[in-house]
């Protein structure tokens, strides 16, 4: 993947986190887009310590258990991201939860969207040369 690529994931998690603290309850963020983009990476390093924890525990043959074990992983590791800034305050676990689950849904619609976007651009060049 290249840094082009790296770059607009960055941005589209900054756009995602902004979009999941407004529609979730007890989720304030404050700042503009670079203080985005430094929640995103705090997010970011939150979810690569919430897979490294997940890997210690111990694993269900039930889909939903794993999910809902992943869910309130995430959710905690993005509560303990919030403790390192003031950009971002969630006020309780539960909030935590719910906004690890909506920056989740929105990064993976945002991201699908630009995978569209830039394949029928990049289609489109090959077409146009």
């Amino acid at each position: 993947m290249g840094i082009v690529m790296v770059l607009l994931r960055w941005v589209l998690l900054a756009v995602a986190v902004v979009l999941a603290a407004w529609v979730t309850p007890d989720v304030d963020f404050g700042g503009g887009p670079l203080s985005a983009l430094v929640v995103a990476a705090l997010v970011a390093a939150a979810n690569v310590v919430a897979q490294l924890l997940l890997r210690w525990l111990p694993t269900s043959d039930s889909m939903l258990v794993v999910a809902a074990t992943t869910l309130v992983v995430n959710g905690c590791a993005v509560w303990l991201a919030s403790a390192f800034t003031t950009r971002l305050q969630i006020d309780n676990i539960i909030a935590a939860i719910t906004f690890a689950l909506m920056v989740t849904v929105f990064s993976v619609a945002l991201t699908w969207v630009a995978e569209r976007v830039v394949a029928r651009l990049t289609r489109s060049d090959a077409e146009a040369g």
